[in-house]
């Protein structure tokens, strides 16, 4: 008798680091508690304190959708493509037919000892489709990707730095990036 083990091919579905979340949610109610009481102590003896309320009520909906779209960020990817949710609920699919390879690196920031992985998955003309950024994702979830979608990956080495990655490949930086990848004028 042959049974069905149900095996599938290898699928990834990925999270955002929690600490950004965690670290991002302490310093909100952090700056909220002092700010706020504060203004509670100084606008209830005159029975002003209506306003301080609206306004917290609406810095706390406003945190809280903001926790909300974080916690719902992920990323999937099987052997068919991967589908994208970011930050903003935007939801984005590439088919693997779509996928032409990706670029893996250590990216160096300047001013900074630690190296941040970086993910580039390029379309077939070598665009970039998505990006996943060290800072919020664990190295084992690109591995995880990449594994998934089956696509070859090119690996730089040695780390990079902004500026050499901006001389080398601009069209991996963001548009805000590539003023900062120049370098001073002059140069």
């Amino acid at each position: 008798m042959i049974r069905d083990l149900g095996l599938r091919p290898p699928t990834a579905a990925v999270r955002p680091q929690s600490y950004l979340f965690q670290q991002g949610t302490t310093a909100s109610l952090v700056l909220m508690a002092p700010i706020f009481g504060v203004l509670y102590w100084l606008t209830v003896p005159a029975g002003t304190w209506l306003p301080v309320a609206l306004s917290q009520a609406i810095v706390t909906v406003v945190l809280g959708l903001g926790v909300l779209s974080y916690s719902l960020t992920a990323m999937w990817a099987d052997d068919s493509g991967l589908t994208t949710r970011n930050h903003f609920g935007r939801r984005r699919r590439f088919t693997v037919e779509e996928i032409g390879g990706a670029v893996r690196l250590e990216l160096l920031r300047s001013g900074s000892l630690t190296l941040q992985p970086q993910l580039f998955l390029l379309d077939t003309e070598g665009r970039v489709l998505t990006r996943m950024h060290g800072l919020y994702w664990l190295a084992e979830a690109m591995d995880a990707v990449i594994d998934a979608l089956g696509i070859p990956v090119a690996h730089h080495p040695e780390p990079v730095t902004l500026r050499d990655l901006g001389r080398s490949r601009p069209e991996l930086l963001h548009w805000f990036e590539r003023p900062f990848a120049r370098g001073p004028v002059g140069d």
